[in-house]
């Protein structure tokens, strides 16, 4: 038996909310963390019962090597009971982006024009789909310490990635953010603007702010010809300083 087939294999799911689907394009890019870093959970499996704890490198060699050999699987190719199920064994979409970020391990997949996927991109949608998981081979953990809740904190510091996808339940509850976006996006980044600022990616943010910051100083034309309020009519104030950028730029665009 070859070593690597040695090495024991971990599955994490995250749960995720906050989902969007796109207002424009076709809507089968998703996008999703598939694991979160620094972020400690509880965990019972074939291990054991501790705490484990994810290292922000931990996907960096595996990632260096490409994407192109990850799989894109539902439920890990099987059934709620854990059987294996052969619906779920085909690859639902193609990887177009798997990077670490800030808060974790963030994927980019477009979803096969397949009856499964598209019944799996409704799901997501709908809010069906509540998680997103990985699955991988163990290559590098820190030696257990203590941790708060009595249990032993363990601290992966390299693994695998085999495969990742939509899956039924998650191990770590309450820690993820998905949304929904067409790849339209980048044709028609207007559509930025439908979108609440704190579902917004930074990437995303920085695409809005330079977008609001490119729109001109002249005000839209008006198709009705409606004459502009007296000179005497008091000014919009500015919103308070307390907002964010994008929260300030969507007020003055309700006053429009």
């Amino acid at each position: 038996m070859s070593r690597r087939a040695e090495r024991p294999i971990i599955e994490r799911a995250v749960e995720v909310t906050d989902c969007e689907v796109s207002r424009s394009g076709d809507g089968r890019t998703v996008t999703a963390y598939a694991a979160t870093f620094e972020d400690p959970y509880e965990v019972r499996d074939q291990h054991g019962h501790y705490v484990e704890e994810l290292a922000r490198s931990v996907f960096d060699r595996t990632i260096s090597h490409g994407v192109g050999r990850i799989k894109v699987v539902a439920n890990h190719a099987r059934t709620v009971d854990g059987t294996p199920s052969e619906r779920f064994s085909l690859p639902i979409g193609t990887p177009l982006e798997v990077r670490p970020d800030g808060k974790g391990l963030l994927t980019v997949t477009r979803y096969a024009k397949t009856p499964l996927g598209d019944e799996l991109l409704e799901l997501w949608g709908s809010g069906a789909i509540t998680s997103q998981s990985f699955r991988g081979p163990i290559f590098r953990s820190a030696p257990p310490r203590p941790h708060s809740s009595g249990l032993p904190l363990v601290r992966r510091l390299e693994l695998g990635l085999v495969e990742y996808g939509p899956a039924v339940f998650a191990v770590n509850p309450g820690a993820g953010l998905v949304s929904i976006r067409s790849q339209a996006l980048a044709a028609d980044p207007t559509s930025l603007l439908t979108v609440d600022p704190d579902d917004l990616s930074d990437e995303e943010r920085q695409q809005l702010l330079s977008l609001l910051s490119g729109t001109g100083s002249e005000p839209p034309a008006d198709p009705e010809g409606t004459p502009p309020p007296p000179a005497s009519e008091a000014p919009a104030q500015d919103p308070p300083d307390t907002l964010t950028p994008l929260q300030a730029a969507q007020a003055r665009r309700r006053r429009l």
